[in-house]
């Protein structure tokens, strides 16, 4: 195989690579759009929970004080907590550390919402800074996968550092050797012996 073919060869793998690479980063450039997307819904969900939480609680307060609360008030801050509930729910993976954290702050606001004479501001207000700072933890953990990026994208960045590198190793592999190979034969000079003959 001529030095033509190889180059030819080199060249069309390197455009294969090249191009595979580049579909790869592309898919997981998109899964990072989409998962800021369902961070940023997350976060919304995260929010509605909280006010639900305050809405329930100053109305149950209001009760308790005798006030005259609608009941229908009560009831639609309990849906909207509920939705609120099952949109975080069924965005976060429960076997992760932060999502366990975030449940068992939301298992402990289920606990004592079940009977309103148990939704005291006291408790709520624990239970509230316990839901926030793991909210926020989760979060951070999230944001930090975004930045970092997919799995597959990690490792193809990799996998394209060491090719880049594999690569300028070889070339001046072969450009020292290459020069080695010129200098020894430039050394060697044609040794020819002229014998003369008598007539």
């Amino acid at each position: 195989m001529n030095d033509i073919s190889v180059g030819a060869v080199g060249a069309a793998l390197i455009a294969g690579l090249v191009s595979l690479f580049g579909l790869i980063i592309g898919k997981e450039q998109k899964v990072s759009e989409f998962r800021q997307a369902w961070i940023d819904e997350l976060r919304k969900c995260l929010i509605a929970y909280l006010v639900q939480i305050n809405a329930i609680s100053d109305l149950v307060r209001l009760q308790k004080s005798g006030q005259t609360v609608d009941a229908s008030s009560l009831s639609s801050s309990y849906k909207l907590l509920n939705e609120a509930s099952h949109g975080i729910t069924f965005r976060i993976n429960p076997k992760e550390k932060p999502a366990k954290r975030l449940i068992r702050a939301m298992a402990n606001f289920e606990g004592i919402a079940g009977n309103n004479s148990n939704l005291t501001p006291d408790k709520i207000k624990a239970i509230e800074g316990e839901f926030i700072t793991s909210a926020k933890k989760l979060l951070k953990f999230e944001w930090k996968r975004v930045k970092r990026g997919e799995a597959t994208f990690v490792w193809t960045k990799r996998i394209i550092i060491a090719i880049i590198i594999g690569l300028f190793v070889l070339l001046i592999y072969y450009w020292n050797w290459g020069s080695a190979v010129t200098n020894r034969s430039a050394d060697i000079k044609p040794n020819f012996q002229f014998m003369s003959f008598r007539r």
